[in-house]
């Protein structure tokens, strides 16, 4: 017997010898944390502000959608399907004479010689055969329309139906007279559904229809001149406890091939019904009914600093322009339009900009504090156009931060000169870093901001790991949460030169994806969590005060050790297919229970709308005596402890 213990200390003392240890006394700190470290970043993509985060349930509402290369006149009728109903004579057609407004010119003018002419819109469904609006059973639906009579005897009747006309809410009927006048109603859906919006016009003669609108009534800021916001995908957003809110893009700032594309902010603001329309560069068209004010008013909504993207005078570098950039004369007037800008977000309500914002709902001025100019831009012509709007920028209201585009890549020729052109004309901007890597990329370069001059400072305004694609699209496992967790513990080492950081793209719409992977992804019931939205709901809920000084000795794991006046903060990703014991020596802690927020599984581990909880974080409760706290990683997890220092 006491031979076979004598063996069994022999066993355990290599065991014990290497032992992974991590040290950190809470009182020796390094380097002062980013208070705005972690934010969104915004584009609409995948249909993440029309058929997403915006509240509109109709597409196309205003016959507006052109295709950006090769517009034809079908594409006007896009979302809607037009019929008359059995032994009608009716007919319609596109009209563009003296409209609702000169904005969007495009209107329908429904014509009934006998019967009755109907109109369905099938919201943003996936395709013609599936999908339509979403409805749930008792809830309200606010209504509105805009209608010119033409000598119609007969009146027009709204309903929310099933594809066949088949009423779901109580129909509600017009009369048109005279001029374009607006028409409203509240719809209460009688059961869950796909549903349609139909609209019925009956009788002899002729009407005119523009700028139908169906929205939830229950959405998030409904007296916002746009409309409002769907209010389960804001709350998500709220979860994230962002710092910042970058918008509009991304690539859509920039304009895709022609100026006119250009993504202008005053084509955003006013009323509603008169913003202009603009093909999306993703597809679609933006509504710009979640335009530059909803932009800040949900920024202000989510406790988050506004940061607008404008364009720089350059289109789009990543495509093929087929008009020439902004000559520097063109550039020069051009800046006056940011300086409007800023007139509109923090301008008096006496000056023309700031009354806007005070007429649109706002008095008080946002608190604007930065300003991006350019997306992903690059080269000699980029630069000589920042180096001209920044400096204007600069001398009307120098207490903004310009940020300047370092390019679209991490590594190479394209990054390096941008720096040297950066760091010898503009070190006092903030610096727009974008990459989207493969996951294992980010483990690799943990260490990629250590080396950096402290002076200028790093805006990541976008980044991603990817996983290689599976089927049609790169998936959101765990694997890639994982990497871009260890990532972040270096990004933390190095919050005192990268001040903010986001990932990108934020939203997605199930079946209308331009690009994957996505933080988080929605349908028109649900929304769901990816194991990369955890991550970045983890690390924004534990942002430090300090980097605390610290050291391991475990080649497999990556960490930080951060603290605030009140708490120790140990952040632990495990990349490794094993579990890791690891024992804490934690100087200045005192003795009692810290609490660990962990997220875990296999590495292939993605959620789905079937299964939407396969890689969701647990807490648990971690004993620490003496200043020692003993544990076990699990094999393909990030654990984040939490120790109280009073």
């Amino acid at each position: 017997m006491r031979k076979a213990l004598l063996w069994l200390l022999v066993l355990l003392l290599p065991l014990t010898a290497q032992a992974t240890t991590l040290t950190a006394d809470a009182n020796d700190t390094w380097r002062e944390m980013s208070d705005t470290l972690y934010g969104l970043f915004f584009e609409d993509i995948n249909c993440a502000a029309d058929g997403g985060l915006y509240a509109e349930l109709l597409q196309n509402r205003s016959f507006e959608y052109e295709n950006i290369l090769n517009p034809q006149r079908a594409d006007h009728y896009s979302a809607w399907r037009i019929n008359a109903a059995p032994g009608s004579k009716a007919e319609w057609s596109l009209m563009n004479e003296d409209p609702l407004n000169a904005n969007n010119p495009t209107y329908l003018r429904a014509s009934v010689e006998e019967g009755s002419l109907r109109l369905f819109n099938q919201g943003f469904a996936t395709g013609a055969l599936k999908g339509g609006i979403t409805v749930k059973a008792g809830q309200s639906y606010d209504f509105f329309m805009y209608l010119r009579d033409q000598a119609l005897e007969g009146c027009v009747t709204v309903a929310i139906t099933d594809a066949g006309g088949n009423p779901m809410s109580e129909p509600v009927s017009f009369t048109p007279e005279g001029a374009w006048g607006k028409y409203t109603a509240s719809f209460t859906a009688a059961k869950d559904a796909d549903a349609w919006l139909c609209v019925t016009v009956e009788g002899q003669g002729s009407v005119d229809l523009d700028m139908l609108s169906l929205m939830p009534a229950d959405r998030l800021g409904k007296d916002w001149p746009g409309g409002g916001l769907r209010r389960d995908l804001v709350e998500t957003l709220r979860g994230l406890e962002p710092a910042f809110l970058r918008f509009p893009g991304g690539c859509v700032t920039e304009g895709s091939y022609t100026r006119d594309n250009v993504y202008n902010w005053k084509d955003t603001v006013g009323p509603v019904e008169q913003r202009r329309e603009n093909p999306n560069t993703w597809g679609g068209m933006q509504t710009y009914g979640m335009g530059f004010y909803e932009y800040f008013c949900l920024a202000e909504e989510l406790g988050a600093l506004p940061l607008p993207v404008v364009h720089a005078g350059v289109l789009c570098q990543a495509r093929e322009p087929r008009e020439s950039d902004y000559t520097m004369d063109e550039t020069w007037a051009y800046a006056q339009d940011i300086l409007d800008l800023i007139e509109f977000a923090t301008g008096s309500a006496d000056t023309p900009w700031g009354a806007l914002r005070a007429e649109m709902g706002h008095p008080e001025p946002f608190d604007l504090r930065y300003i991006a100019i350019g997306n992903e831009n690059w080269g000699a012509g980029y630069f000589t156009r920042y180096g001209i709007l920044s400096q204007a920028v600069k001398e009307k209201y120098p207490e903004i931060t310009c940020i300047v585009a370092a390019g679209p890549v991490a590594e190479g020729a394209l990054i390096n000169d941008s720096w040297n052109r950066i760091r010898a004309k503009f070190a006092d901007s903030l610096v727009d870093e974008h990459y989207y890597m493969d996951s294992m990329w980010f483990p690799e370069h943990v260490n990629r901001y250590d080396s950096y001059p402290r002076t200028t400072k790093v805006f990541l305004g976008e980044y991603a790991a990817h996983e290689p694609v599976q089927g049609s699209r790169r998936p959101n496992n765990l694997r890639a949460a994982l990497c871009e967790a260890a990532y972040l513990t270096g990004i933390e080492r190095n919050s005192d030169v990268v001040c903010m950081a986001a990932y990108a793209p934020l939203l997605a719409r199930e079946g209308q994806v331009d690009w994957t992977p996505d933080l988080i992804w929605f349908n028109g019931t649900q929304v769901l969590l990816t194991p990369s939205y955890y991550v970045q709901q983890m690390f924004a809920q534990t942002l430090g005060d300090w980097v605390v000084r610290s050291a391991l000795d475990e080649e497999k794991l990556f960490h930080v050790v951060t603290r605030t006046e009140d708490k120790l903060q140990v952040k632990l990703v495990n990349l490794a297919e094993e579990d890791i014991p690891l024992t804490m020596h934690l100087t200045s802690v005192p003795d009692g229970e810290g609490v660990y927020t962990r997220l875990s599984g296999e590495m292939r581990t993605a959620n789905s709308f079937v299964k939407p909880f396969k890689a969701a974080p647990a807490t648990g409760a971690c004993q620490i005596a003496n200043g020692e706290a003993q544990t076990v990683l699990p094999a393909c997890s990030v654990t984040i402890y939490e120790f109280p220092l009073q």
